[in-house]
C-alpha cells in the first residue's frame, strides 16, 4: 500500500468514527438531560400537546425559563394565536424513573 492510500484510509475512518460519536451521544443525551425551555425538542413537545388542545400558536416564542435544575426544568410562555389572541402556558420536564416527562398547564387569553 502507499502512503497516500494508507492517509487517506485513516482520514476516513476517523471521520467515520467522529460521525458515529456524534450520532451516539445525539440519540443518547435525551436519557440524561432533560430539554432545555426554548430547545426543539421542547418546543415540538409542547406543539403536540397544543395541538391536541386545539390551539396552534403563530410561533413558539418567547419561552421563559423559570428555573432549572438536574431534575427539573420549569418554563412559561406566552404564545399568540392566529386569532390575535394568545395561549399562556407553564410547563415542566422532570424525570421519572429514568424517563423525562412534561406537566403543564394551558391557558387561553
Amino acid at each position: 500500500m502507499t502512503t497516500s492510500f494508507r492517509l487517506t484510509l485513516r482520514l476516513a475512518a476517523v471521520g467515520g468514527i467522529v460521525i458515529v460519536a456524534a450520532l451516539l451521544y445525539h440519540g443518547l443525551r435525551d436519557r440524561f438531560f432533560l430539554p432545555e425551555c426554548d430547545s426543539e425538542r421542547a418546543k415540538q413537545t409542547l406543539a403536540d400537546v397544543l395541538k391536541q388542545l386545539k390551539l396552534e400558536p403563530v410561533r413558539y416564542e418567547p419561552i421563559t425559563v423559570v428555573s432549572s435544575s438536574k431534575t427539573q426544568v420549569v418554563c412559561n410562555a406566552t404564545l399568540p394565536l392566529p386569532d390575535g389572541g394568545g395561549v399562556a402556558v407553564d410547563y415542566s420536564f422532570y424525570w421519572q424513573g429514568s424517563q423525562a416527562n412534561m406537566k403543564y398547564s394551558v391557558a387561553r387569553k
